[in-house]
């Protein structure tokens, strides 16, 4: 199921883009710019997103699991 709010869909794209730049995988761009597009963000919006979430970001990727919610 497709994450349904803004902060979902700003958690995933985070959550893709702090993956991504672990792996520093040439695919990088390609599969990140299609997520945004799908999932109708912008890279701004998950670059400024991560300003004050990526510590949750990080917490939950090394976690192998979303937070919970609420």
């Amino acid at each position: 199921m497709a994450p349904k709010t803004r902060d979902e869909r700003l958690f995933g794209a985070a959550c893709l883009k702090v993956t991504l730049e672990r792996s520093q995988g040439s695919a990088m761009n390609e599969i990140y710019s299609a997520t945004l597009t799908d999932l109708g963000l912008t890279a701004e919006e998950v670059d400024v997103y991560l300003q004050d979430a990526r510590p949750k970001v990080e917490a939950a990727l090394d976690a192998g699991r979303p937070p919970a919610r609420g």
